[in-house]
């Protein structure tokens, strides 16, 4: 058989727009960095530009779902590895695993602590879910935000590299745990 169908069919995929992907009805469980759709039905869409201006304005909750950096497969594990920082838009909180399709109940857990604790429980407050361009984990996040009864879910899709795209600096995060958010409301500790 040759390979020249196969190469098209890939090219054809790679090639989809975002306007030629539909949301699927649940979370979506398939190649997570691949097109995504341009909509999120319960939340919208928002920029770069938009984020910038809510930053300004006022408090929104802004929540990177990157993953973690794993190591190489392959490398000796006696070999020393240090992932990279974790490059984040000013003032975001990082929660690794949240964009998943199947989570923990740990994870959901302390998904749902997050929104809770920093938006004081309140379901109107703005929340922006992001991750990388071309990444369905922070769609995922987002529709599961919404799914928790958060009215005003803003899903940037172009991700941190967006943010850059459009001129903006970002800051290095650690992943957020309920004890350093405790810790970084309270500069006495």
């Amino acid at each position: 058989m040759s390979r020249l169908p196969l190469i098209l069919l890939f090219v054809v995929f790679a090639a989809a727009s975002s306007e030629d992907v539909r949301e699927p009805e649940g979370l979506w469980s398939g190649p997570i960095n691949s097109a995504v759709p341009a909509t999120i039905t319960g939340g919208k869409v928002i920029q770069a530009k938009e984020i910038a201006r809510l930053l300004k304005q006022g408090k929104p909750l802004v929540v990177d779902v990157s993953n973690e950096s794993k190591r190489p497969p392959g490398m000796a594990p006696d070999a020393p590895w240090l992932p990279l920082p974790q490059e984040v838009i000013p003032g975001s909180v990082w929660l690794p695993g949240a964009g998943m399709p199947d989570i923990a109940p740990e994870t959901d857990a302390l998904f749902r602590e997050l929104l809770s604790q920093t938006t004081g429980g309140d379901h109107d407050h703005i929340v922006v879910i992001y991750c990388h361009e071309r990444c369905w984990l922070s769609w995922n996040a987002a529709k599961r935000a919404i799914g928790y009864g958060y009215r005003r879910v803003y899903w940037f899709p172009e991700g941190v590299e967006g943010w850059r795209a459009a001129g903006n600096t970002t800051a290095i995060a650690k992943p957020w745990t309920p004890e350093a958010r405790v810790k970084d409301s309270n500069p006495t500790e």
